[in-house]
């Protein structure tokens, strides 16, 4: 009899602890989605959202390749495409060379193009990663702040699209093909 107790205690003990964790999670979840307001825009992967209302593009000054800062500040009144990604990323790394071309074909009219990488333990990789892309536009570390600004950015890459005026004019989640990379640029310019 003693060993049966043992065993129900056991199981008891485990459906409590994975109660106790259903709880947390959900308590976590919860806090998150308080934390990052209702201005969040939720898309699925691969969706372009257009704003409702007007949003303005969220300040940030964020360290270059370089190592020096950069202030959003620098591309005020320009058409500008923000692009959160990871070299470890496959969908990033797959969309990067149309962003590249897209990109070299706008510049000359003002066009800014600007990557966050949200590489951690790969950080070291990215300057051979972005000779080998021969990726012309500006590369930014992010950071924690900088992506829970930007709606809390959950999925990689995510895409959000400025208008001249400072605004969001539209997000994309998910891999962008250079078609449909080059079209919403075109909205902006």
């Amino acid at each position: 009899m003693k060993k049966g107790t043992s065993s129900s205690q056991g199981i008891g003990a485990v459906a409590l602890i994975l109660a106790l964790i259903v709880v947390l999670a959900g308590a976590f979840l919860l806090y998150r989605n308080l934390q990052l307001g209702p201005e969040v825009i939720r898309v699925g992967p691969g969706e372009t959202t257009r704003i409702s209302g007007s949003r303005a593009a969220p300040p940030f000054s964020l360290k270059d390749t370089n190592g020096n800062f950069y202030p959003s500040s620098r591309f005020a009144g320009k058409p500008t495409v923000i692009n959160f990604f990871a070299t470890w990323c496959p969908p990033c790394r797959e969309e990067i060379p149309g962003f590249v071309e897209v990109y070299n074909k706008h510049k000359e009219k003002g066009f800014e193009l600007i990557g966050i990488s949200l590489d951690t333990d790969t950080r070291e990789n990215l300057p051979g990663f972005l000779m080998n892309n021969k990726i012309g536009y500006r590369i930014l570390f992010g950071d924690l702040a900088t992506a829970r600004a930007y709606g809390g950015v959950s999925a990689l890459p995510t895409t959000f699209f400025v208008g001249k005026d400072g605004e969001i004019k539209n997000v994309h989640v998910g891999y962008m093909d250079k078609d449909a990379f080059d079209k919403e640029v075109m909205k902006l310019l």
